[in-house]
């Protein structure tokens, strides 16, 4: 078993959360290590789903710091659309996956963070309440690799759970935890069909009980660069009824970027799925991917403007909405979200929607599927995000970003966005960077001088 040399910091998980965690590291000072299972970075931020949250309701914003650098980066290079209000997200911008790929790659090299790719966490090797160290796997074998804080970006708080950190799984009272969905994108198609025929069905055009039709109307969503819609229910029980569409879930979104014939497709969805069990996982990506072919059929056959269209990419893996929550001195609720609260140890921001699909386990209403529907709050105010959500009880030297952090079923659906992701990101780094350039454990980290770091490297904490 190879030792690899000592970090300050190591960063487990190159996702949404995890790449931004290890630029922050690395930009603080420390030597710093990311490790990541694919060959790639930024996990589902890669699959080309818009962005909603950059700002909230309001149009303040709410994701600053590296993450609002790597947009500006992309938007250079044409891959990213200017943020626009949303009606029902708050705000909502169109990107190119293949750009943000990239361009993550680019920041890390300057950043001067090391890589290790193509490597998977088996363990964590602990003592006295502290990580010492972690096992990997890769194509050499085992690996240990030692370092003075930790980072957990996994998604599922693999490593918090593995070194004894407290957590939940799940919902509160019963576990249950979001369905999982495969996001695939699709080319071949003609959008002005689609908008021509929302424009004459606004059956299938969703538009929540009670908003304003002036602020809903497809014109005003046709125009806005990026802004895709969610619907198409009619169409959805035409083909449920003809027995060519068995998808729980009723209805489907696109989201597209300008000039171009490319859209992103949510359509899929699976129950009962935990990630952290792999028998679940497996099952979740046949269902998935069959569903992806299902879903194509339903789109060539039932939907305007995609008779000729095409799957252009798969996911690199199912997409996980939901498992464990670390559990830290205060846990994020559905009240904090909703009401913009902010917190003296504040750290990050979020205005990702409070966007929570049914589990799957309810009584559905009459005429609809069980497990087919979602609850989509707008964040009209953006909430702080504690530092304490960041640091699980249990373990001295390791910091949590991404959607595991603590926070209560509900809460975290909002926490879960991607921009609200790169901000924790961003956030743990630059903490777990400080904890051991002050050697002090994280419990005991200068909050105040965590945050002037953030504010210096331009992240947005305060609602300004």
């Amino acid at each position: 078993m190879r030792l690899r040399q000592a970090y300050d910091v190591v960063v487990v998980g190159g996702g949404t959360a995890g790449v931004f965690a290890g630029i922050a590291a690395a930009r603080t000072g420390a030597k710093t290590l990311l490790v990541e299972q694919y060959g790639s970075l930024g996990g589902v931020l890669t699959l080309g789903m818009s962005l909603k949250g950059v700002n909230d309701g309001e149009g303040r914003k709410a994701l600053g710091g590296i993450g609002e650098e790597l947009i500006a980066r992309v938007r250079r290079m044409d891959g990213a659309t200017e943020v626009v209000d949303h009606p029902r997200h708050g705000s909502i911008m169109g990107q190119d996956p293949e750009a943000i790929k990239l361009t993550l790659i680019q920041m890390v090299q300057e950043s001067g963070l090391d890589l290790l790719l193509h490597t998977y966490l088996v363990d964590a090797l602990t003592d006295r309440g502290a990580i010492q160290g972690i096992r990997v796997a890769n194509k050499a074998g085992l690996e240990i690799i030692p370092a003075k804080c930790f980072v957990d970006c996994t998604g599922d708080a693999d490593l918090a759970a593995q070194a004894g950190a407290s957590f939940v799984h799940g919902r509160e009272g019963d576990g249950l935890v979001q369905p999982v969905s495969a996001i695939f994108r699709v080319g071949g198609v003609d959008l002005d069909k689609t908008w021509e025929y929302l424009e004459h069905h606004p059956e299938d055009f969703e538009t929540p009980p009670g908003a304003d039709s002036d602020e809903y109307s497809v014109a005003k969503f046709r125009a806005k660069p990026g802004v895709g819609v969610a619907g198409f229910r009619s169409l959805i029980r035409q083909a449920r009824e003809a027995g060519e569409y068995d998808i729980p879930r009723e209805d489907m979104g696109f989201n597209p970027m300008p000039g171009r014939q490319e859209v992103t497709i949510n359509i899929t969805r699976v129950h009962g799925i935990d990630g952290t069990n792999p028998d679940d996982l497996t099952r979740a990506e046949i269902e998935t991917q069959l569903q992806v072919l299902q879903g194509m059929r339903f789109l060539r056959k039932y939907v305007p403007g995609f008779a000729r269209s095409y799957v252009v990419s798969s996911p690199f893996q199912v997409g996980i909405r939901e498992t464990r929550h670390v559990q830290g001195e205060y846990v994020l609720t559905a009240e904090d979200v909703m009401a913009g609260r902010d917190f003296p140890d504040q750290v990050a921001r979020g205005a990702y929607p409070l966007d929570i699909h049914d589990v799957g386990r309810n009584v559905p209403p009459e005429g609809s599927v069980e497990g087919g529907g979602t609850d989509l709050s707008k964040i009209t105010r953006s909430y702080g995000i504690p530092a304490r959500c960041l640091i699980a009880n249990g373990t001295a030297n390791l910091v949590v970003a991404g959607r595991p952090i603590s926070a209560t079923h509900a809460a975290a659906g909002s926490a879960r966005g991607q921009p609200v992701c790169m901000a924790t990101g961003h956030a743990a780094g630059v903490i777990a960077a400080l904890s051991v350039a002050q050697r002090r454990p994280l419990q005991l980290l200068d909050v105040v001088e965590a945050q002037s770091v953030l504010r210096a490297q331009n992240a947005v904490i305060e609602r300004t």
